[in-house]
């Protein structure tokens, strides 16, 4: 009976370490591919605030789009250098961000205010993009995180 019994206890012993070794090593991947795309969404802030289009449409996907005008990553870079060309100086803030990553896909939710200071004078980002939260889909591409879709969310109802 007491054989019997410790058997038992080591097969449910071996059983939680096996289950907590499966977790930690899933939590870790997770938590792990969490913290690349926050350092991504720290540079993109960077790429953006210096004005630096190459880094900024690097972390963007060839078959891009959103729901404000742009159908493709080239538009997006039209864009992005009729801002970058008469801005002196571009702040922007990165908030609240939700980072969902499943497998090779992510799901990024955060709130972006900013403004551009340029020779016709000062804008707010959201006066121009008319939102401040956002959903940005990325997918891995031979091993990066790449934004293939940005949403803007509408958030006058809350």
């Amino acid at each position: 009976m007491t054989i019997r019994i410790k058997t038992v206890s080591s097969v449910a012993f071996l059983v939680a370490v096996a289950a907590l070794a499966v977790y930690l090593l899933v939590k870790q991947h997770v938590t792990g591919e969490e913290a690349r795309i926050r350092k991504l969404i720290g540079d993109m802030q960077q790429a953006f605030e210096n004005k630096k289009l190459s880094k900024c449409l690097a972390v963007v996907a060839d078959n891009y789009s959103d729901n404000f005008g742009h159908g493709s990553k080239e538009e997006l870079e039209t864009d992005l250098r009729a801002l970058f060309h008469p801005a002196h100086e571009l702040h922007v803030r990165i908030e609240d961000p939700d980072i969902r990553v499943e497998g090779d896909r992510a799901t990024v939710a955060l709130t972006v205010t900013g403004t551009a200071n340029t020779i016709l004078g000062d804008f707010r980002f959201q006066d121009v993009v008319k939102y401040t939260r956002f959903e940005l889909l990325l997918r891995k591409e031979r091993g990066r995180w790449k934004v293939y879709r940005a949403v803007g969310i509408d958030t006058s109802g809350d």
